[in-house]
Order: structure tokens, then sequence, then C-alpha cells
């Protein structure tokens, strides 16, 4: 074996020309390999985040698309958005009308003017930052995704009332009722009950199209609320993510199937029932495309490349052993047989291109930076087809005549 290895690296410095030359081939066919690899695999990273770029939501509305609030959204179908597998941060928002403490109905005109909203996440309120809620002591968010009796209240009003975090406050509730068909509103009573203060709110820039809660309740507690006064209990807005853009059919087909959601009908009769859903997917549907024609493309040109390379190596192979018939030649007619021979031969060639595979990866670590995997697949792919093409170059040398070789000249 040592004589074997000694024979091999003799072979190579008496032809060093010859090597030089099939190094700056395979670093070259490396670095090729190199862009095309790290160029498939970005493209499969973008892929596979793309739903982390570009986020897919979804809003309820109106058939006719014209509302987005002040609707009646049927608690099923609510229900059916919230306990669904393909949705994730579902929000829902109910519109209150408040007073603070006990009165009757007939009291309402002096008692009834603070407007209130019951939602399950801070992001009901359209414009409002979490980081605008001030909360007491181990509270936060999760506290909305409860049915616990507790509110948030408006800094300011916190101020003119005279409360402060974690005090109790009496609040006399009216809900709003929407007419099916037409525009008319009713506000009737819904409960008096004793809420805890566990978050102050001062709201910097509202963007809804109602008037700025003061209030919030958690939307858990308004719907045991409902149902504990006989009242069917109705969502007036809602919208959420799609937690894996990826299963959009399947999410679509569930909504459509199972929810009882509508696609949008603008000429549509007007009326209040929330019953349709708006997917906003054009653009991930539109990149998600792009990306997969890319990756088809790049992973279809995988064989040609291969072929290619095996060319090369067959072509390298094949013309630096022209010049050496005469002293395969010799070799043969000393005794040495076709498979030491063909692996003298093929070692030289194995050991000039892993030196030209591991410059070749060492420069595009350097200039390229791409990650280790790709290094590995574009290394061991060169290698491999290189090699398999100087294996048919080698067998090919072996087909002719040893004497014809001796007595024939190039």
């Amino acid at each position: 074996m040592k004589f074997f290895m000694r024979q091999i690296a003799r072979n190579i410095v008496r032809h060093r020309k010859k090597s030089i030359l099939h190094i700056l081939i395979g670093v070259m066919t490396v670095l090729i390999l190199d862009v095309y690899a790290g160029n498939m695999d970005s493209t499969e990273k973008q892929l596979a985040d793309l739903p982390n770029v570009l986020e897919v939501t979804a809003r309820i509305s109106t058939l006719n698309g014209s509302q987005r609030e002040g609707m009646t959204i049927r608690e099923d179908r609510m229900m059916g958005v919230r306990e669904s597998v393909y949705v994730k941060d579902p929000v829902f928002t109910v519109r209150l009308k408040f007073g603070f403490g006990a009165f009757t109905v007939e009291e309402y005109k002096e008692n009834l003017n603070h407007y209130g909203m019951g939602m399950n996440a801070p992001e009901g309120v359209s414009g409002m930052k979490r980081e605008e809620i001030t909360w007491m002591d181990g509270v936060d968010a999760g506290i909305l995704e409860t049915a616990e009796k507790v509110c948030i209240l408006d800094t300011a009003l916190m101020e003119e009332k005279g409360y402060r975090l974690g005090d109790d406050v009496m609040l006399t509730v009216f809900y709003y009722r929407y007419a099916i068909e037409g525009s008319e509103v009713f506000i009737e009573p819904l409960i008096t009950d004793t809420y805890r203060i566990v978050g102050s709110m001062q709201i910097g820039e509202y963007m809804g199209n109602w008037v700025p809660p003061e209030v919030i309740l958690p939307l858990d507690y308004m719907r045991g609320a409902y149902h504990s006064q006989g009242i069917d209990f109705y969502a007036d807005s809602g919208f959420f993510t799609v937690k894996d853009p990826f299963q959009l059919n399947a999410l679509k087909a569930q909504m459509h199937d199972e929810v009882k959601f509508l696609s949008v009908i603008t000429r549509a009769k007007p009326r209040t029932d929330g019953n349709a859903l708006t997917i906003m997917d054009e653009a991930f549907i539109r990149s998600a495309e792009t990306l997969s024609k890319n990756l088809a493309l790049l992973r279809g040109m995988l064989p040609f490349l291969v072929a290619i390379v095996i060319f090369i190596g067959y072509l390298c192979s094949y013309l630096s052993l022209q010049s050496r018939r005469e002293e395969y030649a010799l070799l043969r007619s000393l005794g040495t047989g076709r498979r030491r021979s063909f692996f003298l031969l093929f070692g030289e060639t194995a050991l000039v291109e892993a030196a030209a595979c591991l410059l070749g990866s060492l420069l595009a670590a350097v200039f390229l930076r791409p990650a280790v995997g790709v290094l590995a697949l574009s290394g061991s792919m060169f290698f491999l087809a290189f090699l398999s093409g100087a294996a048919m170059a080698i067998l090919a040398l072996h087909r002719l005549s040893v004497m014809e070789m001796l007595t024939k000249k190039d």
C-alpha cells in the first residue's frame, strides 16, 4: 500500500503541469457548483420562511364586503374560527356601552355615557399597541382569553374617578343589537356586575371607525353574560392570522364547509350578517409560486450539471491519458494487472481532485460564505461526478491493445 501511494504521489509530481491544470479546472467547477447549491439552498429557505415574512390574514365582513365592524357574527361561526387548527391569533370583539354603578333602564340618560368593548386580545382595539396597556403585577394580555370578571380602564377615566390598579369597580353594561336588515341599532341592558381593574390603557393613535373604548372586558365573560340573560351572543368584528399558509386550501375548505362562511359578493343586498370571509393571500400565493418555480428550475438543472461534471471529468482524464499511453503500456508489460493499473491512475485523479475540491470549498467559504451543508453538497457532487467521468476515461484506455500502444506513437 505504501508503494502504491508513493507511486501515485511520484506520478502527480512528474506530471505536475497537468495536475495543476486539473486542480484549476476542479476549483472552477467546485465554485460553480457552490453558487448553484447556494442558490438552491437560499430558495428553499426563502420558501420555508415565507409564512414568517408574509403573514396571511383573514377578515370577516358582511356579504357585500362593505362592513367589517358593527356586524352580527354568529357565535358558532366565531367558535369555529377560534377552534380551527389552521388559525392562530383569532381576535373577536363586541361593542358595549356602560356606566358606573347600578342604575335602571329609566336612568340610562344620566348614567349610560361611556363606551366599551369586549375582546379576547388587545389587538381588538384598532391602532392600540400592547405597550400602551399598564398591567397589574402578575397579569398580562392572556387575562382577556379568560372569563374572569376583570377590566381594563382608560387611564384618564381612572384618574377622573379616582381608581387605581387592583380596585373593584361596579359597572352597568348595555349591549348593541343590530337590525338584520337596514341600519337600525338598539342599545339594551345586559348586566350589572363588579370587576377588578387589572390594567389601564392610554391609546395613542386610535384607528377604529367607532368611538374609542374606555373599558375592555374579556370576550368569554361577555359571552357568559349574554347567555345568563338568555340573549344570543353575536360578535361585532373578527379577524385572524393563518397558522400555516401552505395549508390555505384546507383552511378555505373548513371555513366554507364547516363554519359556513361565504365569499364576498359586492352586489349583495346590505345586511349586518357577518357571514363572509376575505383571506388576504394574494401576495403570499404569488411569492410562493415564484419561489416554487425557481426551486423546480434549479432542481431540474441538477441532472444536467451532474452530466456536465461527469463529461468534464471524462474529457480531462481522456486528454491527460492520451500522452501517457506508452507509460501505461510499459506498466502493463512489466506485469502490472489491469485492476492495479486502473487504481493507480484512478488514485492519481482522486488525489488531485480531492485537493481541487478542498481548495475550491475554502475559496467558496471565504468569498461566497455558503452554509456548511451547501459546501458538503457541492463538494460531494463534484467529487463523485468528476471521478465517474475519470473512471470511464481510464476504462476506455484499458480497452486498447498493449502491443498496439507500444508500437504506435501519439
